[in-house]
């Protein structure tokens, strides 16, 4: 657990027993006092929904259009075990703008076509070559991409070795 998650839980501690205190001092109406609970209540679960990002789990959230694959990890579907399967990625987005940002991890649903490109990418990889993939139909992120879900639809991934870096002119 990190300082900060510890700050938040005292902060949120903090919060509920203002609340408490509110309730029991004021004469407000009880209907007054019950939003004021339940929007205090709501706010621990969604703040517990933003923070995981926060905390280095993967993002469900759409993959941007075109990225660098770093690694990736494919866990298969066991329907005797009730796993769903999923594919982890830890990529660098390729934005015209900023080359090479921060990377970051994903979670993408388990399709077989993309674990075959991954494996393929992984092995290639590991002889040195760069991959870069490419959202096929053009389903990759942009603009309010933040609001939409990996997990909505099967994202189908094109893999290829990314272009030879060339020495600048001087």
């Amino acid at each position: 657990m990190t300082h900060i998650s510890i700050l938040l839980t005292f902060l949120y501690l903090t919060v509920a027993i203002l609340l408490l205190v509110l309730c029991l001092a004021t004469t407000w109406k009880r209907w007054i006092k019950l939003v004021m609970i339940l929007v205090v209540t709501a706010s621990y679960f969604v703040a517990n929904y933003t923070f995981e990002d926060m905390l280095g789990w993967p993002t469900p959230r759409m993959l941007p259009e075109k990225f660098i694959i770093i690694s990736a990890v494919i866990e298969e579907p066991n329907p005797a075990k009730g796993v769903e399967g999923a594919i982890y990625l830890w990529i660098s987005p390729l934005d015209t703008q900023r080359p090479g940002t921060v990377p970051r991890g994903y979670k993408l649903p388990y399709l077989k076509e993309n674990h075959s490109e991954l494996s393929e990418s992984q092995r290639r990889s590991r002889q040195g070559i760069r991959q870069v993939a490419i959202i096929e139909g053009g389903g990759g992120g942009s603009g309010g991409s933040w609001l939409k879900m990996n997990s909505e639809k099967k994202v189908k991934l094109k893999i290829s070795d990314a272009p030879a870096a060339r020495m600048p002119e001087k």
